[in-house]
């Protein structure tokens, strides 16, 4: 999400006030973030200078800006060794923290606080809890717990529990609810020609109205479907509110859908094509889910 751009005074204002604070911009498949690592310059960030540092006109550009500070409290029987909070582009605080927790890690390599040639795993402190990440030389991981049907029944039974009608589809098709983090909807169609007219600048309708937020997935198989013992598939998503899409929690939903379809209970791994990159699935036992994606620096700066 982009936020709108803000009048000149407050970019001087914002200037002013976080003058000489480091930052670091990582991106990545489901957007760029900024980046704030240095505990010695304990900023304070309110919605309108998030909003401020997110525009892409007269700020330095982001979907959303993360704070790594020290780790607080570790009453949780975790042992984080930082602490990261979060905001949108517009301002509003994030509650999902698969992405932040992924920037933070990029950030901690990208600033040899870590290895960047060996694997290592992490623990973030949050508002929301503690959040597990892996770092690997070629992907970051985070785990993002574990996944139900939404209609554990109707979808057990008959391996869909709603229609979905999408522009560019000439008729209704079933679709499968997996719950990981929000609702996700995942509907299969027949080739990637038929996913790519699929016209998502229009809402999906729903048979019957989602009763909680919920994005909405377009899945097909690769050809082939297996490489290297990696199940391969694509993907397009919609989501009503774009600030707090996860395309990595839609493409775990995807892989859970499309393995219950498919049978292929066997492969654990599964590479998701998006068209922001891929995302690699890794489903553990307990029905658990790791997420891995490639992350980049764009830059380093200080404002």
């Amino acid at each position: 999400m982009t936020a709108k751009s803000q009048p000149l005074h407050e970019q001087g204002l914002l200037r002013q006030t976080l003058a000489g604070t480091r930052f670091v911009k990582i991106a990545g498949p489901v957007g760029d973030w900024i980046v704030f690592y240095d505990a010695a310059d304990a900023i304070t960030l309110t919605e309108k200078r998030v909003i401020a540092l997110c525009d892409r006109v007269g700020g330095v550009g982001a979907r959303g800006v993360v704070l790594i500070a020290p780790a607080q409290d570790s009453s949780s029987g975790t042992t984080p060794q930082s602490r990261i909070e979060a905001w949108h582009a517009d301002g509003a605080p994030a509650h999902n923290m698969t992405e932040p927790a992924r920037a933070a890690t990029c950030g901690l390599a990208v600033l040899n606080k870590i290895s960047v040639e060996e694997t290592s795993h992490h623990i973030f402190e949050s508002n929301f809890g503690p959040i597990t990440t892996v770092y690997t030389p070629s992907y970051i991981g985070v785990d993002i717990g574990q996944w139900a049907f939404t209609e554990p029944n109707t979808a057990e039974a008959a391996g869909s529990d709603v229609l979905v009608m999408a522009a560019g589809l000439t008729d209704p098709r079933p679709g499968l609810s997996v719950h990981i983090q929000t609702n996700h909807v995942t509907i299969a169609v027949e080739s990637v020609h038929e996913l790519e007219t699929i016209d998502l600048e229009q809402q999906p309708s729903l048979e019957p109205p989602p009763t909680m937020p919920t994005s909405t997935s377009f899945v097909v198989p690769q050809d082939p479907l297996m490489d290297e013992q990696m199940g391969q598939l694509r993907l397009r998503s919609y989501t009503e509110n774009r600030n707090d899409h996860d395309l990595a929690s839609a493409a775990a939903a995807a892989t859970v859908a499309f393995q219950t379809w498919s049978g292929l209970k066997q492969l654990k791994i599964w590479n998701v094509a998006t068209g922001h990159g891929d995302i690699v699935v890794q489903m553990h036992e307990k029905q658990r889910l790791s997420t891995f994606a490639k992350l980049s620096t764009a830059f380093f700066g200080t404002l």
